[in-house]
């Protein structure tokens, strides 16, 4: 056992038993597939496939409301199980997020306010975008689209 390892358990013995018991299954089971190499290269092809389809999933949704970044990073995190390269970049993109919130705790309550508002208006100009592009559904109530709005309704 490695030095690394070692210490990854001892840290983590206050986890609840079924939780190490399920990272020890973890363990042997990519022991198991890192022992045959035509498996292992199967694998990380799977994992290359599934982890950049998630990640290109969550960059398109990165400019529509909703957990776009958030889809990004569990593509990542499924891409690092296999890929240094990919490990690095999530923990690269969770330090900038932490210098980032740090950055806007040290804000004034009006910057953070005017920040919020700003990240409302751009969300709501890509909804508006969107609807002018796509047209309302048709099951959409009349109110719902004002006419001043110029939304066009699709009647089906």
């Amino acid at each position: 056992m490695s030095q690394a390892h070692n210490h990854w358990a001892a840290a983590h013995r206050h986890w609840p038993r079924w939780f190490r018991m399920l990272r020890l299954q973890w363990y042997r089971w990519r022991t198991v597939i890192h022992s045959n190499a035509h498996v292992w290269f199967a694998y990380r092809v799977m994992v290359a496939v599934v982890g950049g389809a998630i990640v290109v999933a969550g960059l398109a949704l990165v400019p529509l409301p909703g957990p776009g970044w958030l889809i990004v990073f569990i593509g990542l995190a499924i891409l690092a199980t296999e890929f240094h390269w990919a490990n690095r970049l999530l923990r690269r993109g969770g330090v900038l997020l932490r210098i980032w919130r740090d950055w806007l705790m040290r804000q004034h309550m009006a910057v953070r306010i005017l920040l919020g508002a700003a990240t409302c208006l751009f969300v709501c100009a890509i909804v508006y975008g969107i609807l002018l592009l796509t047209g309302l559904p048709s099951w959409t109530p009349t109110w719902a689209a004002p006419p001043w709005l110029g939304i066009p309704v699709n009647v089906a």
